[in-house]
């Protein structure tokens, strides 16, 4: 686990980004016993995509959205698709 700076500076993001995120619920952080915040590998994952959708102009209320719905099947999508 990595605290907000560490993992701020890992990620290539503030650490107001971080609280930001944390406040829209885009990316939840973990509290140590003193009240840090941590972060995991698997918040990184998040992170990654966050930061790829929003590059791509996503708003981040719908990228919030998207990560929180069920994963989509691409087989699925793309049967519709074609019908």
């Amino acid at each position: 686990m990595l605290r907000a700076r560490e993992f701020a500076d890992l990620a290539g993001v503030t650490v107001r980004t971080l609280h930001h995120y944390d406040r829209l619920g885009l990316l939840k952080a973990r509290r140590s016993d003193t009240g840090y915040r941590l972060y995991s590998e698997r918040d990184l994952e998040r992170l990654e995509q966050v930061v790829a959708l929003k590059f791509l102009g996503v708003p981040l209320k719908q990228i919030k959205a998207l990560l929180d719905g069920e994963p989509l099947e691409l087989q699925k999508e793309i049967g519709r698709a074609h019908v």
